[in-house]
């Protein structure tokens, strides 16, 4: 019975494995619509946040923009008030958190 329960669990987690990488370099950035992605170790991208339910959650705007502030770069969820001299939204990709 236990084998049934967790044949399909066992399936989707191969089956995830096994996806074909997207290429992007590792911890590299970007913005897919409101959602900053993240590079992960096999070079596939993974949500890091979903400036929407960022948004949703603290009652203000919040977009996906590129930052490069104190040595700290990469796509974030940003307030949209944010000063335009510390982020360049055009930036797509490419960034490292």
């Amino acid at each position: 019975m236990k084998a049934l329960l967790l044949a399909p669990l066992l399936a989707t987690a191969l089956l995830t494995r096994c996806r074909a990488p997207d290429g992007c370099a590792p911890v590299s950035t970007r913005c897919a619509g409101n959602v900053a992605e993240i590079c992960n170790g096999d070079g596939n991208w993974q949500v890091l946040a979903d400036c929407d339910a960022v948004s949703e959650h603290s009652n203000a705007a919040f977009t996906c923009a590129y930052v490069n502030e104190e040595g700290v770069t990469g796509h974030t969820c940003l307030p949209t008030t944010v000063d335009a001299g510390t982020v360049d939204a055009g930036v797509e990709e490419g960034g490292a958190l």
